[in-house]
């Protein structure tokens, strides 16, 4: 232990030793026109990975700064990003003159960047993921700004990352959850106001708030102090999810007994989206309240806020759906009851938050920040389900031409689709009803078909504490500590029994195999034959209690030529599985605390950068480290057994990339490579085999992976009045190995093991070649701007089932039609090239009294391309014999879509 402990002191504190003295630097940032303080504003020292943010009256200041020329960028949301050449004395406090910059009208709504319609995924379909690569607040990158915005439509995710590897902190505190790793966006939806400042960190450079992750880091800056007095009255109109949204927010800034408070109020609203069937509703609510004191040397922030939606859900098809209706936004989901649209997959959330945080400076050079934080989510996703009845969903595929051999038949069918018949086309709940109904005539009162809804809830508690030390100019600390506390509860309830009295509990998939064995059949056998009724649980029904901690430290040294980091993080995490319900097919493994999973993982991570002079530099990144499966992926059957793969362990990340950053005054951008190998991942892949006829779960284990590319951006500023913009990648996501597979079925009938030949295929659902090139005029706070987006190589994501020798073994190699069927199921899809062209125009009038009116219009895909597939993934079930009857089901884009916001501020 003493030995661990002076190694610790070695590693991280050498600069103990350096103290000196050095230059600071204090300025503030104004409006060019308004002549007003603008706040949140990110003030990055190029190359030195340092950041600051404006408080709320504008001020800045960086400490322990080498003496000599520096450059700093300034970047937000509310401003048109700058470069400044500034001189630093040395021993002494450089005051620099206001620095004025051009305030932008918010043209792009930060709210949809990076969010994909989360009415898409059904923890029951059959991809392997759908979390892309979000954000909330825009990077100093250039590369990173243009793209998080442009290419979100297309699913766009920079190197490939997915949520789970980006963090998100609010007022310090982390708030991804332990469960699947990654951030509600969902919990913040409406409050736009609260959640533009704060501090990005891009991918693994050294933070002020975090060690970092992998795809980076924000913390979402929600102190009231940090808000500029005075208020703003929002008025959005769109034709997305929702059509209407409105803000009012309203901060009294900081008082003379050091007390400042911020309230805001927002929503969305939609009786129908642009989606058929589809609707939008949702309040939010959030009040932050600060308390300074000692001149500011001591803040204590209390934040709490609060978002709750119902939505109706958008659902992926066929392609053969999409041409036969001649609607690439067709919608499953819904159908006429009483003639009104019902929709049959509706999200119901409530996810209330609280946080409490302490800043204390404890002197010039020192800064320790500690807060709490805890979250509460209800989330609930319904869903039909049906006993010994016909599949009631209208793409069901025995529904579709392309099923019978019959031309006549395939006739028929294809009539039926096109003549946009509802009954026909759309869910029939007449139908539903009726069978409910013939069922209790009939003297059974169970139903054939109900409604259920799909839990998902979460209590997660975390505590961050972390420590900021300047020792000098060149030598600086930045440590932290953690601990989360996590419980997910996953179960289902009856929401509807459309007419009939009650549902039974029982598995319907192991009634098939297993009908001379009652005990099988049951899902609790604690209570068997159990009749469930309104809002009763059954199913399936358990508890994932998930606890971490960590400690990390990361060094940073400063010279005129040469910056390096280094530093490491040290993670401990168990969970452990609390089943409520004894399954009939695994009594003994599925009810009470399961077995407890620790893992102790270290990650370190290293960076170089080489300064030519201030305006240009080369930067280098590396990190290795653990990372302990995610619990959501680590278990096989989580909803009937506590089993996992034998001797699971904790996957390994390597990353590196290698930039060349350049900041002059018209020019300014990053052209870099990188490369990031992952190691002995875990992933989960639910889907139902029709050959078997039950839900399988199909479980990856020692999966490899490689992510590398060429990143490019920059913007280019001829005058006042006209700017450029470029950002790209080109790189290549794919799996190179053939890992492990376990494939376990929900009625217990199926535990095989068995080789996946996943080598070489591509990572599924995003663009891995992508580009925007931008043009802006500015002129009298008048805003216009335009972009080109193209996108290529994106491929569907691909079914594990379908890459088993097992399931081709009778395919003889000399038999064309069979080895044609062959490479139809095992050819990974890769989808077509596609652009699209944004507009915007916007403008600011600016009225006595600090008061302004922004308004501002975008319009997405101006060409109105309707047949721009963004994503799909192959079906889990294939036939040899058809090898085209279980195509793939796909994602496709708006067409020209519009955001319309005016505001006004006081």
């Amino acid at each position: 232990m003493k030995l661990k402990l002076l190694f610790f002191i070695t590693f991280f504190f050498p600069c103990l030793a350096f103290a000196q003295s050095a230059g600071t630097v204090k300025g503030s940032v104004v409006g060019a026109v308004s002549n007003e303080p603008v706040p949140g504003v990110i003030v990055t020292l190029t190359g030195q990975d340092r950041q600051v943010t404006t408080d709320a009256n504008g001020n800045f200041i960086l400490r322990n700064l080498q003496p000599g020329s520096h450059v700093i960028q300034l970047n937000s949301v509310l401003i048109t990003p700058k470069s400044v050449t500034i001189e630093v004395e040395k021993l002494g406090v450089t005051e620099l003159e206001p620095i004025k910059v051009t305030e932008l009208n918010a043209t792009e709504d930060i709210s949809m960047i990076g969010v994909i319609d989360a009415g898409m995924v059904d923890d029951d379909v059959e991809n392997a993921s759908q979390d892309v690569s979000s954000t909330v607040i825009l990077s100093n990158d250039v590369f990173l700004n243009r793209a998080a915005y442009q290419l979100s439509p297309a699913r766009f995710s920079p190197r490939g990352y997915t949520g789970s590897q980006e963090l998100k902190y609010i007022n310090g505190v982390e708030f991804n959850d332990q469960n699947r790793g990654v951030f509600n966006y969902a919990s913040v939806g409406a409050l736009n106001d609260m959640t533009r400042n704060g501090d990005v960190t891009n991918f693994t450079a050294p933070s002020t708030f975090t060690f970092g992750a992998l795809g980076g880091a924000e913390n979402i800056n929600m102190r009231a102090s940090s808000y500029t007095p005075g208020g703003k009255a929002t008025v959005s109109y769109t034709n997305r999810n929702y059509y209407l949204r409105g803000m009012f927010t309203y901060s009294t800034g900081l008082n003379e007994k050091g007390w400042a408070f911020t309230a805001s109020a927002g929503g969305r609203y939609s009786h129908e989206g642009n989606i058929d069937g589809t609707f939008y509703n949702n309040l939010a609510l959030a009040f932050s309240a600060e308390k300074q004191w000692q001149g500011g040397k001591h803040s204590l922030s209390m934040t709490a806020f609060v978002s709750p939606v119902q939505r109706g859900q958008q659902g992926n098809s066929y392609r053969e759906v999409y041409e036969l209706t001649d609607n690439y936004l067709y919608n499953p989901n819904w159908g006429y009851q009483n003639g009104k649209k019902r929709n049959a997959k509706v999200v119901t959330a409530f996810d209330p938050t609280a946080v409490i945080s302490h800043i204390w400076k404890i002197d010039d050079t020192t800064t320790l920040t500690t807060g709490v934080g805890a979250h509460y989510a209800r989330y609930g996703n319904t869903a039909l389900n049906w006993y010994n009845a016909p599949d009631p969903r209208p793409d069901y595929y025995r529904y579709l031409p392309s099923y019978f051999e019959d031309e006549d038949m395939q006739m028929q069918y294809r009539d039926l689709w096109r003549s946009g018949r509802p009954d026909f086309t759309q869910i029939n709940w007449d139908n539903l009803y009726l069978a409910n109904a013939n069922n209790l005539r009939a003297g059974n009162g169970a139903a054939v078909y109900m409604v259920e809804e799909r839990r998902s809830d979460l209590l997660e508690t975390s505590f961050n504490s972390t420590l900021n030390k300047q020792f000098n100019r060149h030598l600086g600390l930045t440590a932290g500590v953690g601990a989360r506390f996590t419980q997910s509860r996953q179960f289902k309830t009856v929401d509807d029994l459309l007419g009939s009295n009650y549902v039974l509990d029982i598995d319907k998939f192991a009634e098939r195999d297993f009908s001379g064995d009652h005990d099988k059949l049951q899902n609790d056998l604690n209570r068997p034959d159990r009749k469930v009724y309104k809002d009763g649980i059954f199913g399936y029904n358990f508890n994932l209690n998930i606890y971490s901690a960590n400690a990390w430290a990361v060094n940073r040294y400063t010279s005129r030529h040469w910056d390096y980091y280094y530093g490491a993080k040290l993670t401990y995490t168990n969970f452990r599985r609390d089943g409520k319900m004894r399954n009939g097919r695994y009594p003994d493994s599925s009810y009470g605390k399961g077995i407890r999973h620790q893992f102790t993982d270290i990650t370190v991570k290293g960076g170089l950068t080489y300064k030519f002079n201030g305006r240009h530099m080369l930067t280098a990144n590396i990190s290795y480290g653990s990372e302990a499966p995610l619990p959501n992926e680590a278990y096989i059957s989580p909803r009937i057994t506590d089993r996992t793969i034998d001797n699971m362990k904790s996957g390994r990340i390597f990353s590196a990339d290698l930039n060349y950053v350049f900041s002059m005054p018209q020019l300014a951008g990053r052209i870099g490579v990188f490369q990031t190998n992952f190691y002995d991942q875990m992933e989960r892949n639910s889907y139902y085999d029709g050959i078997e006829g039950t839900f399988i779960n199909h479980v990856l284990y020692g999966v490899n992976r490689i992510h590398r590319g060429l990143e490019l951006g920059a913007t280019y500023k001829l005058d006042d009045h006209w700017s450029f913009d470029l950002a790209g990648t080109i790189s290549e996501y794919y799996y190179s190995n053939n890992p492990d597979g376990v494939k376990h079925s929900e009625n217990g009938k199926i535990t095989d093991q068995e080789k996946v030949y996943m080598k070489d295929v591509y990572v599924g659902g995003m663009p891995q070649f992508a580009g925007t090139f931008g043009v802006r005029y500015f002129v009298n706070y008048w805003f216009l701007g335009a972009n080109v987006n193209g996108f290529a190589r994106n491929y569907i994501e691909v079914a594990p089932l379908r890459r088993l020798s097992s399931n081709y073994a009778s395919v003889n190699p000399y038999n064309p039609e069979q080895m044609e069927a062959y490479r139809t199921l095992t050819t990974q899809e890769r989808f077509p090239a596609a652009y699209t062209v944004d507009i915007s125009v916007g403008k600011i009038f600016y009225l006595p009294g600090r008061q302004s009116v922004n308004f501002n219009l975008s319009v997405n895909n101006l060409l109105n391309k309707k047949d721009i597939c963004t994503g799909g993934y192959e079906q889990g079930r294939s036939d040899l014999s058809y090898p085209t009857r279980f195509g793939g089901k796909y994602y496709y884009m708006q067409g020209l879509n519009c955001f319309l916001n005016v505001s006004y501020r006081f």
